[in-house]
């Protein structure tokens, strides 16, 4: 009797099988790992603009001239999305940055992640992110 070379078809079958399994599993993972990342990369992005706020308000700016140039950022800042001064900030100190998400990502295409600022110089942090995706510092 002559020895067997290679692989049978159904030793090849189950191989097949089992990849489809695997990845089955991961994929969907992967991408929810992908738009956690995401978000918070978009946090990120507008969280360090917080401090170009507050030093406005301490130099005694008024509300309308703290725009994206005074904090030293552009709109494209990002390549996942875009950052905006969502409400103009008034001479109360309220106003809000904003992140938009772009449609790089299927869990977070559309979406948006908001820092506001009351008039007492509380920050909030809001967003329409999944709960999934949405930053831990983000509540």
């Amino acid at each position: 009797m002559k020895a067997q070379k290679g692989f049978t078809l159904i030793e090849l079958m189950i191989v097949v099988a089992i990849i489809g399994i695997l990845a089955a599993i991961a994929i969907p993972a992967y991408q929810n790992y992908i738009g956690r990342s995401e978000a918070a990369t978009g946090l990120a992005a507008i969280a360090p603009l917080k401090t170009g706020v507050e030093d406005a308000y301490a130099q005694g700016l008024s509300g309308a001239s703290i725009d994206l140039a005074r904090l030293g950022t552009a709109s494209t800042a990002s390549p996942l999305g875009t950052i905006s001064v969502s409400t103009a900030f008034a001479s109360t100190g309220a106003g809000a940055l904003n992140f938009l998400f772009g449609t790089s990502g299927p869990k977070t295409s559309g979406k948006y992640i908001r820092l506001t600022r009351d008039t007492t110089g509380t920050w909030t942090c809001s967003t329409d992110l999944d709960a999934d995706f949405k930053p831990r510092n983000c509540n």
